[in-house]
């Protein structure tokens, strides 16, 4: 079922831009990716790191992890030495204005400081039920609190208040609204945080404090989140790299038994890629592994135990390679979970990567993890 991930759940209380938080999500992945890599020393030989990978188009493609036969003991890279690579990939939340806001901030009697409205509101239908909840969000008359949050639930045409909320808000704070997987509406005030939430999130509305004046709320802005909207080009990348490598190294595009040449994918917050891109990788990569987002949670807790407030500066492949503590701390995460770093699509086991020479041939093999 596709959801936000708990890995948005994670950061978004960090207050980042999601596309600062987004390249350290992905730089994550590649590090658990590069730690179970470096768990065969026999495999590490072959490795090379962000390389031009050179299609039957003649395009060049940068991977993040690919394998070659060596020469004098060091990775060719020649096409016709290649024998596996392994992309990553993630698409995290978009948040985006939402529809029903932007045409409430349209209509004239609304282009005054939101005080001064009626309030804006909207709906929120969960999944797979017969009620909807209404939601609105306007200025309190008096009080320390600035805004009030009314919900009211309407199921068979019958509509009843359940609750109210009011908050007081500063510039720049945010309230959050979000129905988890179980159906259950939560509002999360300037303090809240979604990882107080325990079950995964279907939905999330941010309503966010744009200015304060005299504990006044003159305008305020409305943002939706959305599951990975880029997951299908994501797909359509990593497909393209695996049938253009393939045909250059193979001269075929179809996957076949023959795995002399393996293309994989490693996909981080997993719950944003719906089927049809689930389909898409399917049929152009060898195989397609998942890093659950317990596991990506985990690892920025222990990086931020471990590196204190600037912690994410040394979530990167080159503090990994320079930095014995950093690849210390990554090989400890991954024992922490017994090496259950990766989830095969298809079958749904953990699986390690392994080095095996067969017939004279290198391959980049796949395993089952035996727990």
């Amino acid at each position: 079922m596709q959801h936000l991930s708990d890995v948005f759940k994670f950061t978004q209380g960090l207050g980042q831009k999601g596309h600062q938080i987004g390249r350290k999500v992905g730089d994550a992945i590649e590090l658990l990716t590069l730690g179970m890599i470096n768990s065969d020393t026999n495999l590490a030989r072959y490795l090379v790191i962000e390389d031009g990978i050179e299609g039957a188009t003649t395009a060049k493609h940068k991977v993040e992890f690919s394998f070659y036969n060596l020469y004098e003991n060091l990775p060719t890279k020649n096409s016709a030495d290649l024998f596996g690579l392994i992309e990553c990939k993630k698409v995290g939340v978009e948040q985006t204005v939402k529809q029903s806001f932007k045409t409430w901030e349209s209509k004239v009697e609304n282009k005054k400081d939101f005080f001064q409205t009626n309030g804006y509101t909207f709906t929120n239908s969960p999944t797979d039920t017969k009620f909807k909840w209404t939601i609105k969000v306007s200025s309190t008359e008096t009080g320390n609190d600035n805004i009030k949050i009314v919900i009211t639930k309407k199921e068979n045409d019958i509509e009843d208040i359940i609750n109210n909320f009011t908050f007081r808000c500063e510039t720049k704070s945010q309230i959050l609204i979000a129905v988890d997987i179980q159906n259950v509406l939560h509002i999360l005030g300037p303090n809240g945080k979604l990882s107080e939430i325990e079950h995964s999130i279907n939905k999330c509305i941010i309503i966010q404090i744009e200015k304060v004046t005299r504990n006044r709320i003159i305008k305020i802005n409305v943002n939706e989140a959305l599951p990975g909207p880029q997951t299908p080009e994501k797909a359509k990348q990593a497909s393209f790299v695996s049938l253009d490598v393939r045909k250059k190294v193979l001269g075929r595009f179809d996957k076949t038994d023959d795995k002399s040449f393996v293309s994989m994918l490693v996909i981080g917050e997993a719950s944003h890629w719906e089927n049809k891109s689930r389909s898409m990788v399917r049929l152009c990569n060898d195989y397609n592994l998942i890093i659950p987002d317990k596991i990506l949670v985990y690892l920025f807790t222990k990086f931020e135990e471990k590196f204190g407030a600037d912690y994410q500066s040394t979530i990167t492949k080159t503090k990994y390679r320079d930095d014995i503590e950093v690849r210390k701390l990554v090989d400890e995460i991954i024992q922490h979970f017994n090496k259950q770093i990766l989830i095969d699509m298809d079958s749904d086991n953990f699986v390690k990567f392994r080095y095996r020479n067969v017939d004279n041939s290198n391959r980049l093999i796949v395993e089952k993890l035996e727990l």
